[in-house]
């Protein structure tokens, strides 16, 4: 399963996200896959290995609607696995 973070800030790096994410839950981010949505405020698919749908709710909770950067953060479970 995968975490997508949406509207994320344009110049955001890997390791700003992690250490985002860390603050609010403290897990072993996988692989982050870039999505360009409309150009400006781009989000990303981030696996979280071994999490169960439980943790990725609660990520969910915690980061869906936070402001970053100047961007208010969208935050939604991704069933999917490819």
């Amino acid at each position: 399963m995968r975490l997508w973070i949406g509207n994320l800030p344009p110049d955001t790096s890997d390791d700003d996200l992690r250490a985002f994410v860390h603050k609010y839950v403290q897990v072993e981010l996988g692989i982050m896959t870039h999505v360009e949505v409309d150009g400006k405020n781009p989000g990303i698919l981030i696996e979280v290995h071994g999490a169960e749908y439980a943790l990725l709710a609660e990520m969910q909770r915690r980061l869906h609607n936070v402001y970053w950067k100047g961007c208010q953060l969208s935050a939604h479970v991704m069933l999917f696995s490819e």
